[in-house]
């Protein structure tokens, strides 16, 4: 199917550098572009929400440096958007 994907596009709803906070619901759509006709038995889109930050403290006259890091991820969710009965499909 590789092939056949012409664009893929995940447009979450809301300003283009917006941020979202612990609990938010955080809603979009997902636009698919196909080259072809083609079959599909299931699709699902699959999100993940990290914060990452990094710093350094400087304690004291002689420069010693603390170097900190701290990584939160606040949700992973994966969503069916189609899902077909076995041995069946659908066309896109």
């Amino acid at each position: 199917m590789v092939n056949t994907i012409k664009s893929f596009k995940l447009e979450l709803d809301g300003p283009a550098d917006a941020a979202f906070t612990g609990g938010e619901v955080v809603s979009g759509q997902v636009v698919l572009e196909l080259r072809r006709d083609t079959r599909v038995h299931s699709m699902k889109v699959q999100g993940r929400g990290v914060a990452t930050a990094h710093w350094l403290e400087n304690r004291g006259m002689n420069a010693v440096y603390n170097d900190y890091t701290s990584k939160i991820t606040y949700f992973r969710k994966r969503q069916h958007l189609i899902r077909v009965p076995a041995g069946s499909h659908c066309i896109l």
